[in-house]
This record gives structure tokens, C-alpha cells and sequence, in this order.
């Protein structure tokens, strides 16, 4: 299992408009990478947000890097930071 955790600042007045976003296409997208076994978001502070992503490898974490990019880039109008990742292999769990 390897997890990804993006951290990223958004737009807090357009908040429910990307969700809404989120829930449509995005979505879809979501469902149909490869290996992208979860994906959780989390507002962390005030026009903060953290998604944390589960995959069954990471091989399929970089096999999924440009659709991700893809849909980063069709959310960066809500975003007013760029997204920062860290990721790694699941070293335990409970």
C-alpha cells in the first residue's frame, strides 16, 4: 500500500462550489485510475485542505501521476497555493 498527502490552500468563499465540482466529473475520473484504492479530503484551517490518497502500489501512484496533474489543473481556480506531496510506502497499520 502506499499513501500520498497533499496539502494545498483553497478559497474558502468557492468552497461549496468545488465540492460540487468534486462530486461530478472529478469523481468519475477518480473511480477509473488504476490502483487509486481511496481518497479522503480534510480542511485543515481556514482555507486549508489536505487530501490523503491510498494506492494498492507505487507503481500505480506514478502510473497515475498525469491524470492527477490533469485534475489538480482543473480545480487550480479554487486554489491559492500550489498543492504540496508527500508520499510513501505503509510501513504499518492498524
Amino acid at each position: 500500500m502506499y499513501i500520498k498527502v497533499t496539502t494545498y490552500g483553497f478559497d474558502e468563499s468557492r468552497l461549496d462550489e468545488a465540492l460540487a465540482r468534486m462530486d461530478g466529473a472529478i469523481r468519475k475520473d477518480l473511480q477509473s485510475i488504476a490502483g487509486l484504492e481511496s481518497v479522503d479530503e480534510c480542511r485543515i484551517g481556514e482555507g486549508q485542505g489536505m487530501i490523503i490518497s491510498r494506492y494498492d502500489s507505487e507503481e500505480s501512484a506514478m502510473a497515475a501521476q498525469p491524470k492527477i496533474q490533469e485534475i489538480f489543473g482543473e480545480m487550480a481556480e479554487y486554489m491559492t497555493s500550489p498543492p504540496e506531496v508527500k508520499a510513501g510506502d505503509v510501513i504499518w497499520t492498524m
